[in-house]
């Protein structure tokens, strides 16, 4: 950490300006773990650690972070160090945004987020004191929202690294047979070529006993022999041409794969990484309690039973993961209409919201969901498509309709 940190003084800094901003143990709760893990690195948490005296060593990433929580509650040694750092690392976002309207705020905010430029804005967020409960609830769900889109990248990540995976390993096995196989076509044209140079040898002796002996029987058969030896060779040399050109060529092909393997492995580390992080920052803020409270962004989805009908009926645990996450009751029905509509009207009727993504659906299913959740006066949500980020965006806007 540059050592003019030591000397800023953020009250110097924060008073530039008629608004009054919050220290950094002053701010929302639930917004402390997000802005701890969005705006420093896990080294910026080993170097305020380091500084204020505590042993990092052997200490993994989250035992880093959960260690730095601890002091966030009071005014301390570490939250004052924390304060002067984002306060100087952010110095120029709060000099030109902390003087705009709650309004143009947010609507910077949005602009940053679509643009990925978004660290400044949600620490400057957590700070300020004006902004309404309304965008600071956006805020903090646009930023957990986050977390569920990456996760669903890291899963075709790693589907995708499985295939390239297995296809190196079949070509690896491939190889080593086509190798085999060159072995032994090598072994069978030296002992082909040693009969030939046999058959040479055996064929001049026989010339120079012509002159004493008059039997031309042996020759013939010979000549006979020899030009089946060179048939012979001919076509073992275009077989090993051909398996010396079909090695080459899985040789390339080989190589292809595991440039596409590494661009796999790293693109998968990256976002398992990133995830990670987000799953690491975002999570701890749903466990300070067992009590849902009214600022908690899964607040208006507690006790909500939510019914999932079609989609991937494979990832259906990760739906039902997704739905128990944001404090919902989670049902499912894969959409197939085999036993006609009982089964789907029951659970229609116990449903209090319906999420029914088209694009992996029956045209039948989907018009009797329409029709029973008219039926029952009941919520639905006819979804384009069944990733579960569009699951994540259709409970987010549940809850913010909600309210």
């Amino acid at each position: 950490m540059p050592e003019i940190l030591a000397k800023i003084n953020p009250e110097d800094f924060l008073s530039c300006n008629m608004l009054q901003l919050k220290r950094i143990w002053e701010i929302q709760n639930n917004f402390k773990c997000p802005v701890l893990g969005s705006c420093l690195t896990i080294e910026e948490h080993k170097r305020i650690l380091k500084k204020t005296g505590h042993k990092i060593k052997k200490i993994k990433a989250h035992e880093v972070h959960r260690a730095v929580m601890g002091y966030m509650n009071d005014e301390n040694h570490v939250s004052i160090k924390i304060d002067r750092y984002l306060s100087h690392k952010y110095r120029n976002i709060i000099a030109e945004f902390k003087s705009l309207a709650p309004e143009a705020f947010f609507a910077e905010w949005k602009n940053g987020f679509r643009n990925g430029k978004m660290d400044g804005l949600f620490y400057l967020a957590a700070i300020r004191n004006d902004l309404p409960d309304e965008f600071m609830e956006n805020i903090f769900g646009d930023t957990h929202m986050l977390c569920h889109a990456n996760m669903e990248e890291v899963m075709k990540s790693r589907r995708a690294f499985s295939m390239q995976e297995n296809a190196a390993q079949k070509l690896a096995r491939m190889l080593q047979q086509e190798k085999r196989l060159a072995r032994e076509l090598k072994q069978k044209y030296s002992i082909t070529e040693q009969k030939l140079k046999t058959a040479e040898h055996n064929l001049q002796k026989i010339k120079k006993s012509q002159s004493t002996d008059k039997s031309y029987a042996p020759i013939l058969q010979i000549k006979k022999e020899e030009v089946q030896l060179k048939d012979k060779i001919t076509t073992l040399k275009e077989r090993d041409s051909e398996q010396t050109l079909e090695i080459r060529n899985m040789q390339n092909e080989n190589r292809s794969l595991r440039t596409q393997l590494l661009d796999l492995q790293s693109i998968n580390y990256r976002l398992a990484e990133e995830v990670s992080d987000l799953i690491e920052k975002l999570t701890p803020c749903f466990e300070q309690g067992n009590q849902c409270q009214e600022k908690c962004i899964k607040y208006q989805l507690c006790s909500k039973r939510i019914l999932i009908v079609g989609g991937i009926t494979k990832i259906k645990h990760l739906y039902k993961q997704l739905v128990e996450s944001s404090g919902g009751e989670f049902d499912y029905h894969d959409g197939y209409m085999n036993n006609g509509k009982i089964n789907i009207e029951s659970r229609v009727m116990r449903a209090d919201l319906v999420i029914c993504p088209v694009n992996c659906n029956s045209h039948n299913a989907c018009q009797m969901v329409k029709k029973l959740c008219r039926k029952f006066d009941r919520s639905v949500k006819m979804l384009a498509n069944s990733s579960l980020s569009s699951i994540s965006d259709a409970l987010l806007q549940e809850s913010v309709s909600l309210n």
